[in-house]
């Protein structure tokens, strides 16, 4: 089993560890001290569940509460956060209780999210299933739900007490989301390790072994860890990792509103094209370096761009992302492959030009 710590002195909170490894699920109860919580409380999907709960019971000293909600990131609302708080007031969960988020990203977000806030906040460890959230969302802290249209419009900086990556739940995967998740990895070497990322895109997602892709995640995790280390609460570094996401945001969501929905790994992928595109306009990105970004994307099977979105939406939309202040539109933007800069503030004009390179 590897491990991954997650130190955070600049806020003076707890750090935690990330265990990477095969059957850890099923070895939780001697991964981590559960015997001094007066009850955990686990929030799973309707997906994961009848793959990885009973296992995940049976590890655990004491019978578990639990709630099941229907899998989807449409659920990632008020009214589903709104079911975990009433579910565990009626388990008897009191300040001492662990709450064990089971799932992908949607259940990391809104379960840590209900943690965060139940009792003015509890406990809770992130077991996450998928490689999307293995390697991003489960790491970090942040939590939250959809609310008026805007993903991640509500939330809080909360850490978990740990995170377990069981690399057995990988196999469950549709190689959609698989590839998916890879999106994320190649944005960690895009933004931070030019090694890294010639490493990461040296084969297809679904070519690596079991153990390759244990190590992948490790260094993924080592490289977010590194990022949250020094800024925990996105007042600067951090937002290097929203490298993507202030147009794949916009994307994604405008997608919900049809028949033909992006994973979210699907539209980071369409936002770095974007918003590499944009750094290269600017003079900041060389073509070559354009060039093998899109290439690394098309090649492990992500998209680079979308079919019947209108550049007026997604630029309405990203108006209302939090990482812009004023009305001005911020973004991380790639200076090479490897090196990164945020809070660039860029032009409508070169935005408009961006987006049209990457609809269709």
């Amino acid at each position: 089993m590897k491990e991954v710590s997650v130190k955070l002195p600049l806020s003076g909170s707890r750090g935690y560890k990330i265990s990477v490894g095969t059957g850890v699920i099923k070895r939780l109860g001697s991964i981590y001290d559960l015997e001094r919580y007066s009850r955990i409380f686990i929030v799973t999907d309707d997906t994961v569940k009848p793959m990885f709960l009973d296992a995940l019971s049976s590890s655990l000293p004491a019978k578990p509460a639990s709630l099941t909600l229907p899998a989807g990131e449409k659920h990632k609302d008020i009214d589903t956060v709104g079911r975990i708080w009433t579910a565990m007031h009626e388990a008897g969960c009191d300040r001492k209780s662990l709450v064990i988020n089971l799932g992908g990203g949607v259940i990391g977000d809104i379960g840590g999210f209900a943690a965060s806030t139940y009792m003015r906040g509890v406990d809770f460890l992130n077991i996450p299933t998928t490689l999307l959230a293995q390697v991003d969302a489960s790491v970090g802290g942040k939590t939250g739900f959809n609310f008026d249209g805007i993903k991640n419009l509500v939330g809080t900086i909360s850490q978990p007490v740990g995170i377990v990556i069981d690399t057995d739940t990988l196999a469950s995967l549709p190689e959609r989301e698989l590839t998916a998740g890879f999106a994320e990895i190649i944005k960690h070497g895009a933004i931070s390790d030019a090694a890294y990322f010639d490493k990461v895109v040296a084969r297809r997602p679904t070519e690596y072994s079991p153990e390759a892709l244990a190590d992948i995640i490790a260094e993924s995790c080592r490289i977010k860890a590194a990022v949250v280390h020094d800024d925990e609460t996105e007042a600067g570094k951090r937002k290097l990792l929203n490298f993507g996401h202030t147009v794949g945001h916009a994307v994604e969501a405008l997608s919900h509103q049809t028949d033909k929905p992006l994973l979210h790994g699907e539209a980071i992928s369409i936002g770095m094209m974007a918003e590499a595109d944009i750094s290269a306009r600017l003079g900041r990105l060389p073509a070559e370096d354009l060039e093998r970004l899109r290439q690394a994307l098309t090649d492990a099977g992500l998209p680079v761009s979308v079919r019947g979105l209108d550049p007026d939406d997604i630029r309405e939309k990203m108006r209302s992302d939090k990482k812009n202040t004023g009305g001005r539109l911020n973004f991380t933007l790639l200076d090479g492959i490897g090196r990164a800069s945020y809070d660039q503030e860029v032009a409508e004009p070169t935005v408009k030009e961006a987006l049209r390179t990457v609809l269709e």
